[in-house]
């Protein structure tokens, strides 16, 4: 009887445990989620009636100007095949070798 009472109040307790982390856990991920939620998700988005694309300033549009840019390039490096480029870098230094062993 001392055994199972032992037995049973060990489950007990440990699942008492396991259910405190548990809710620990959940209401730490949930306030993360609310902090990248706020930080990722915007607030509203704004309705612009008139379609037409409005610049207020020379300085944004130097800006804007700048960020195409950036994308382009990020784009650009996207879609760049780095199998070939290696493979074209392997191909030239197997060239520079065989060049200096013909040397030596």
């Amino acid at each position: 009887l001392g055994g199972t009472i032992l037995t049973g109040s060990i489950a007990y307790l440990t699942l008492r445990h396991l259910n405190k982390n548990t809710r620990a856990h959940s209401a730490s991920l949930r306030s993360s989620r609310q902090i990248a939620d706020s930080i990722l998700l915007p607030k509203h988005i704004p309705k612009n009636p008139d379609p037409r694309l409005e610049r207020p300033s020379f300085v944004e549009t130097l800006k804007d100007a700048w960020n195409w840019e950036i994308e382009k390039i990020v784009r650009r490096v996207q879609r760049w095949d780095l199998r070939s480029a290696r493979e074209e870098v392997e191909g030239t230094v197997g060239n520079v070798v065989e060049k200096v062993k013909e040397q030596f």
